[in-house]
């Protein structure tokens, strides 16, 4: 299976090893995987070394090293740089996948639910028959957890790792305001994009009773190397020392 794969990254070659390792031997080993991926200049690792450690679990199509760190121009950036693949895995560098996920299955789910846009992986312990996203739940449909219609814009979408289908992107990346966090203008940004978010439906791949699947590895570098988040965290977009 030919895989996309978008990464935004920082300088910290480490974190990405991890992150990189553990989705190669959980996800992605035995498929074509092609990377585009921007490291922002955060962080006192050697980008080269992060570029060579993307290579873990992905050849390089299309890289960035841009002088002045921007979340929402990185998010775009890699979304406009993908292959042609079909799927593309859309991926930060701080998350570490904890289990064997069969993407094929993943895909296949997609193709056959012409309307789902998605499948992005649990952050989360599924609560019996209900999935937690944030103080939100996702009942389950027989197939994944679905997000119910009225919350679909407000956390239908939102950045942790996903499969997403290729259209979504398209139709989406083009009208991405790089002067606003890039996640928020799927719940509340341009027109285009909100009308294209109300056509799909979004899901979370698991079971019931499924255990998290991803941890968010970065946040230990961040209080250890002194950076944090800039402003409100919601609406995130540069870092800062902390």
């Amino acid at each position: 299976m030919k895989i996309d794969v978008t990464i935004t990254a920082c300088r910290r070659p480490k974190i990405l090893a991890k992150t990189m390792v553990s989705f190669y031997e959980n996800m992605l080993s035995g498929h074509e995987c092609r990377a585009a991926i921007n490291i922002d200049p955060i962080g006192d690792g050697d980008e080269q070394e992060t570029l060579v450690n993307c290579q873990i679990a992905c050849n390089i199509g299309a890289y960035r090293l841009p002088k002045k760190a921007n979340f929402s121009k990185a998010f775009k950036w890699a979304w406009q740089n993908k292959g042609d693949a079909e799927f593309v895995l859309h991926l930060e560098d701080d998350w570490e996948l904890l289990k064997k996920v069969n993407i094929e299955h993943m895909a296949n789910m997609l193709r056959n639910n012409p309307k789902l846009a998605l499948l992005r992986l649990p952050q989360f312990r599924a609560d019996g028959d209900k999935m937690k996203n944030w103080n939100k739940f996702f009942p389950w449909n027989g197939e994944y957890f679905e997000c119910p219609e009225e919350l679909k814009m407000s956390v239908g979408f939102c950045g942790h790792p996903s499969l997403i289908k290729r259209e979504f992107i398209d139709n989406t990346m083009n009208f991405i305001d790089t002067t606003k966090n890039p996640e928020k203008q799927f719940h509340r940004g341009p027109k285009e994009i909100m009308d294209e978010v109300a056509k799909w439906s979004y899901g979370v791949y698991g079971t019931p009773k499924q255990s998290a699947m991803i941890r968010d590895i970065g946040r230990r570098w961040m209080i250890e190397n002194n950076w944090k988040k800039k402003g409100s965290k919601a609406h995130f977009m540069e870092w800062e020392k902390n």
